[in-house]
């Protein structure tokens, strides 16, 4: 990942590049600052070249070292540092703890936070023992609204690509567990799994005013009452969140792919988790669908959900 080259246009030719100024830190990763991306965050032809390299975000078949290997073949979009674009930054660093710990990253959360946690069905694949307990997976047509069922392959070991990014099957109770932890200043039942001063970095903006003025995917103005830490978003202008959700000041979590969602409300003593399966193509030109809000009709009960819990607190 090293001597990488940036863009000088990010919608433009994939030869049309610079040298980068630096070289990208764990930091630039944990915030989105990486100047790397996602097929579907980017447009242009560096969207389609993403697709060509990785393949697909949520059923990689690929290792590690491959996948790291074919992302250092692409320029990265912006320098590093210089703005938040959602991408497979944490999926880098998912790999950068596997080889700090010189072993797999799956072990490393298996050993280090989901047995301790007692996440016992929380993994990157689904036993077959388990298997009729799993939720389906559903994507809209948009012709005829219609529900269809979205397959997933099934493994019965886990992948060779278990990611930072995504790719982890969990439940409701597993996840408030972790929650619980975060929320309690990373301690869960006696025991201490980040330090207060860890949880405490991860809940603090470090979006600079200029980067917070950029829309997120290219059209929704998610940072006016947040920002974004390390891995999280958190809200400091409640007031100005508007459609984009509600919270006390300093509530930290993210959503995920598939309508997901999660909040730590540490000012109501609240943790509210949202578990829909409403997929949408993850794709190269995918951003101009979600930030027109296309396909997103099956997730308009997220607002509202969470204005019902808000109106319950005394």
């Amino acid at each position: 990942m090293a001597d990488r080259r940036v863009l000088k246009n990010a919608e433009g030719s994939l030869d049309d590049t610079y040298p980068s100024p630096r070289d990208i830190t764990i930091e630039d990763l944990f915030t989105h600052r990486s100047g790397l991306s996602y097929a579907f965050s980017a447009v242009g032809p560096i969207a389609k070249a993403y697709d060509k390299a990785l393949g697909d975000v949520l059923n990689s078949n690929t290792t590690p070292d491959a996948w790291l290997k074919a992302l250092a073949t692409l320029p990265l979009l912006y320098s590093p540092g210089e703005r938040f674009h959602y991408s497979v930054s944490t999926d880098v660093l998912g790999f950068i703890v596997g080889r700090v710990e010189t072993k797999p990253f799956r072990d490393v959360l298996m050993e280090r936070v989901f047995k301790p946690l007692g996440m016992h069905d929380t993994d990157f694949y689904v036993p077959k023992e388990k298997r009729a307990r799993a939720a389906t997976v559903y994507r809209q047509d948009q012709n005829t609204g219609v529900l269809n069922v979205l397959p997933f392959a099934q493994h019965d070991a886990p992948p060779a690509f278990c990611g930072g990014g995504g790719g982890l099957i969990s439940t409701a109770d597993d996840y408030l567990k972790f929650a619980c932890m975060l929320m309690n200043k990373g301690e869960f039942e006696g025991r201490r799994y980040l330090k207060s001063e860890t949880v405490a970095l991860m809940a603090t903006n470090r979006l600079t005013p200029a980067q917070r003025a950029i829309p997120f995917l290219g059209a929704i103005p998610m940072w006016d009452g947040m920002g974004f830490g390390l891995g999280v978003s958190i809200i400091d202008h409640p007031e100005k969140l508007g459609f984009l959700g509600i919270g006390a000041r300093g509530a930290f979590g993210w959503p995920g792919a598939f309508g997901t969602w999660w909040q730590a409300d540490p000012a109501n003593d609240l943790i509210i988790l949202y578990l829909i399966q409403n997929s949408v193509p993850l794709e190269p030109g995918a951003i101009a669908t979600l930030a027109a809000g296309q396909r997103m009709g099956a997730r308009a009960a997220l607002p509202i959900f969470q204005r019902l819990v808000y109106d319950a607190l005394v």
